[in-house]
């Protein structure tokens, strides 16, 4: 029993090592992420005129971003929150009168 402790335990790092290591997502991947969650919330808005905040993440575990849709017509207070599921790549809205965000960049 004591040679075959050894043989494992070989086996098990030898099999640890040869796994490739974890990849963060690539500013690139990033960018169309952005765009493919903002252009779904504009849509889901049905604001013509729509002036999109920046993103805000949440922790993975909630799988979603929210994004303050505005009417950048002037005079305009329509405004819509809306959380795009990463998961089901679907853009979800409601109301928010009189809410403001700055614009993305």
């Amino acid at each position: 029993m004591k040679i075959a402790f050894p043989a494992i335990l070989a086996t098990a790092v030898t099999a640890l090592m040869s796994q490739a290591p974890a990849q963060a997502s690539s500013d690139k991947a990033w960018a169309a992420f952005n765009a493919q969650a903002t252009r779904a919330c504009v849509a889901a808005s049905g604001i013509r005129n729509a002036r999109p905040s920046g993103i805000v993440g949440f922790d993975d575990r909630v799988g979603k971003v929210a994004i303050l849709v505005s009417d950048r017509t002037r005079g305009s207070a329509v405004s819509k929150l809306c959380l795009y599921d990463k998961r089901s790549q679907k853009a979800f809205v409601d109301d928010a009168e009189m809410w403001s965000a700055p614009p993305q960049r």
